[in-house]
């Protein structure tokens, strides 16, 4: 019986010693799961601040393509053009280093300055004129084909010094930074609006 008695005393000692591991067990894996839940809590919380953010930046982007969309159509509706070929011009401009919104003012004063030489005056009267370009006629075409024959008749002006005076009568300040937009005519213009 000393030998059952030993092994039920041994086998108590066992299990008291294995119940004693198994709660440290219990308690290390207690602690990690809080430690897994304050990370999982951190890893939430940043998680919903990338999203917001995330979701922030998406709607700055689309307010601001909304905004140049609209944009777009006003400044094409003003001139008279479609926005397709308004995109085209601005693409092409933009190709020889001229912004967005210096082309847009140069074309608000090409359109002017043309009308006012299809009745006589202003300052684009003489340079059309010198360009052999009739105004009358051209005043009746879309702006980008008005873009397009000044762009022609430009390549037949010899010195650079005149294609830039020219180029300021018709464009006003702007016409300067418009010579290399110009510069191969319509053919080049075309090219520049299909890339």
């Amino acid at each position: 019986m000393a030998t059952v008695g030993s092994l039920f005393i041994n086998v108590k000692a066992r299990t008291a010693a294995f119940s004693k591991k198994i709660k440290g067990v219990r308690a290390t894996i207690g602690r990690l799961s809080k430690g897994f839940v304050k990370i999982g809590k951190k890893v939430a919380l940043f998680g919903a601040a990338m999203a917001t953010l995330a979701f922030g930046t998406l709607v700055v982007f689309l307010k601001r393509g909304i905004e140049a969309v609209d944009l777009l159509g006003k400044t094409a509706s003003k001139l008279g053009i479609t926005t397709e070929a308004l995109i085209g011009l601005q693409l092409a401009s933009a190709t020889s280093g001229v912004s967005v919104e210096t082309f847009n003012m140069a074309m608000q004063r090409m359109v002017r300055r043309v009308a006012e030489a299809a009745l006589g005056t202003g300052e684009a009267v003489n340079a059309l004129k010198e360009l052999g370009v009739d105004a009358a006629q051209l005043a009746k075409l879309p702006v980008d084909q008005q873009m397009s024959k000044i762009a022609d008749a430009m390549e037949n002006v010899a010195s650079q010094g005149d294609k830039v005076r020219l180029a300021m009568k018709l464009f006003d300040s702007e016409g300067v930074a418009l010579v290399n937009t110009l510069k191969g005519g319509s053919k080049a213009l075309e090219a520049m609006q299909k890339e």
